[in-house]
């Protein structure tokens, strides 16, 4: 049924032909600047020029025959002329409608507009690009849309007798980045440290140092001072690059998290970042499968951890690293801040409050055992290529090995609550990941040969879309057998009698 305020049919902003042309130039740019390069003198190849015309014309002709309108209970998108395609997006399986805008989308006053549903690899729908007003146009309708189909648990709907675009209230901030806590997502050690020390051993090794110290030697007479000078000069080197690496890693930090805002609004929580390109995403509340709280031990040193939640969204493929639903929900928080994050998620939702239960009883000993198993051939190899300084070191690795088992072993567990199941694990870094009744789609029973012969099993509860979501499970390794299918047959069990909320 089509709805009389929403039925005339929008299109794309005239400056979508302008974004679009110049996407198509750019990546032709490179080619023809070399096809006319080594032309020589030749003017056959500059003809090829003119395949641009139709893509061109394919690009004027998507937007001439692109259009989408606004029924009572969804979106319609229609396409072509001659290939027709008309898209229905039910409001009810909208789950955000994202914004993204550079330098010149923000000139122009528009933006690119993505619409993704629960479960899909590539988003449902692009529109490149649409005028502000549109965009907030778009978004007030899917929700008010899914909204009046039934409100999500935790969420506020919109009223039955208020419009569908009428102006929302104004979102609340719950969380705003100082430019110290952008500082400190810039400093993580693990951004950089581990590839200077691969690249040093790997030059090392190919003598590369080695080589130029000779190489001077031989053209001077004072070898001893020149052998120095190359020595002191390649540990300058050395800590340059180092301070280039957290330079490059401070300045992406701060391109990346720029303005950071996440905001309350009542069934959805809005996420805004950028300084270059700007980004608004949006997180239904109700869509929410999994949340999770790491502490990384540089953070955690400090007091602040980061919370990340999981929708039934696909996987980011622009290569950005980045998955989508909602991954940099709030990337740094003071501790004490998560309680208040969680309840806002979900009420009720606390992770500090629950019982945590213990793994099997065999199960440190599968911990220490897997952590020493990697460690073993580096302290040996250690030992063989180093000698007694080499013997100093295998004990520093197995050590290190043997506290990460201790402690990965005495920080597992699981806890069952009213509202769901929870898992925490970690060593040094540790984390929290927590799922909820209403969003269980299928609860396994896993074993490997080496949880046979312990009478162990690993639960792993799935929920919407997590084949298709890069990221963490929950998943509870090393349970005892028996209480491994009492627990699932409960999980079952409150997944059928509970609503299953989308």
């Amino acid at each position: 049924m089509r709805s009389e305020a929403g039925s005339a049919e929008r299109r794309l902003h005239p400056a979508s032909l302008v974004f679009r042309v110049g996407r198509h130039a750019r990546g032709l740019l490179l080619p023809a600047a070399v096809v006319y390069f080594f032309s020589r003198g030749e003017t056959w190849q500059v003809w090829l020029a003119a395949l641009f015309v139709p893509i061109l014309l394919f690009d004027v002709f998507r937007y001439l025959t692109l259009r989408w309108r606004y029924d009572a209970e969804e979106l319609v998108l229609r396409e072509g002329w001659i290939f027709r395609s008309e898209r229905h997006i039910p409001y009810a399986r909208i789950q955000n409608v994202d914004l993204k805008q550079n330098v010149l989308h923000r000139a122009l006053s528009v933006a690119e507009v993505t619409i993704e549903t629960a479960g899909g690899v590539e988003p449902e729908a692009s529109l490149s690009v649409v005028s502000l007003t549109q965009y907030d146009e778009l978004r007030q309708r899917a929700f008010a849309g899914r909204a009046s189909g039934g409100a999500e648990p935790g969420t506020r709907s919109t009223p039955a007798d208020q419009p569908a675009d009428a102006a929302p209230a104004a979102a609340e901030t719950v969380l705003q980045l100082a430019p110290s806590d952008v500082l400190l997502l810039g400093l993580n050690p693990g951004r950089g440290l581990a590839l200077v020390a691969i690249a040093w051993g790997a030059l090392r090794e190919l003598g590369l140092f080695e080589g130029w110290e000779e190489s001077v030697n031989e053209a001077t007479a004072d070898p001893d001072s020149i052998a120095a000078l190359a020595r002191y000069t390649t540990a300058l080197l050395f800590v340059g690059g180092i301070a280039a690496l957290f330079a490059l890693s401070l300045g992406g930090a701060f391109v990346e998290f720029f303005g950071f805002r996440l905001e309350d609004d009542g069934p959805v929580f809005r996420v805004r970042r950028g300084l270059f390109t700007r980004e608004v995403l949006t997180i239904p509340k109700g869509r929410i499968q999994v949340v999770s709280v790491e502490r990384p031990w540089f953070l955690a040193l400090l007091g602040r951890a980061r919370v990340e939640v999981r929708t039934a969204g696909g996987i980011d493929t622009s290569g950005g690293g980045r998955g989508r639903g909602g991954r940099h929900f709030a990337p740094i928080v003071r501790v004490e801040r998560v309680p208040e994050l969680l309840a806002r998620i979900r009420p009720g939702l606390a992770l500090d409050g629950v019982s945590w239960r213990p793994l099997a009883r065999r199960a440190p000993r599968r911990f220490l055992v897997a952590a020493l198993l990697p460690a073993l051939p580096l302290a040996g190899l250690s030992v063989v290529f180093f000698e007694w300084i080499g013997a100093g070191i295998a004990a520093a690795i197995l050590g290190l090995a043997l506290t990460a088992g201790v402690r990965r072993a005495r920080r597992a567990g699981w806890a069952r609550a009213s509202w769901g199941i929870a898992v925490r694990a970690g060593a040094f870094s540790t984390s929290e990941h927590a799922t909820f009744d209403d969003k269980i789609q299928c609860v396994d029973l896993l074993e490997t040969p080496f949880d046979r012969r312990h009478r162990h099993a690993t639960l792993r509860v799935d929920t919407a879309g997590a084949l298709l979501r890069q990221g963490v499970e929950v998943a509870i390794p090393y349970l005892d057998r028996a209480e491994a299918e009492t627990l699932r047959a409960e999980l079952v069990g409150a997944a059928v009698r509970a609503r299953f909320r989308w």
